[in-house]
């Protein structure tokens, strides 16, 4: 007797350009320390995109562990010292409370929705607002 057995990749991206000047990261899944790792690849892959804005989607995310808040934290750091900028999109409880309990808010610039994204991120906006 043969058995099937359907392994899901526990974390998953998917990218598009919703306008010249900005990439959209989707992150699907768990952020953990096993998949830490390839969050924080995809990162450095898309920081050489040299577009002006990375949108982070964390809205499917159902887990993030310490590892991934040290990926972002990292992520912010070197998009600051590049004048890029990150905007998270949150809108689960789990990673808005691990992003929360860790005094980590202020340092992410964080929106509800890719059209808020958006509208942060056009031409013109001031950063030193």
């Amino acid at each position: 007797m043969s058995r099937h057995t359907e392994r899901t990749d526990p974390l998953r991206f998917s990218v598009c350009r919703p306008r010249r000047d900005v990439t959209l990261l989707m992150v699907v899944g768990e952020i953990d320390l096993a998949t830490a790792p390839r969050l924080r690849a995809e990162l450095t892959r898309r920081s050489l995109c040299h577009t002006r804005t990375l949108v982070l989607d964390l809205s499917p995310v159902t887990f993030l562990a310490a590892a991934g808040l040290t990926v972002l934290v990292e992520a912010q750091a070197e998009a600051t010292r590049a004048h890029r900028r990150i905007i998270l999109i949150t809108k689960v409880r789990s990673v808005d409370r691990a992003i929360e309990i860790t005094g980590l808010s202020a340092g992410f610039h964080r929106v509800r929705s890719l059209d808020a994204a958006l509208a942060d991120s056009a031409p013109g906006y001031d950063e030193t607002a």
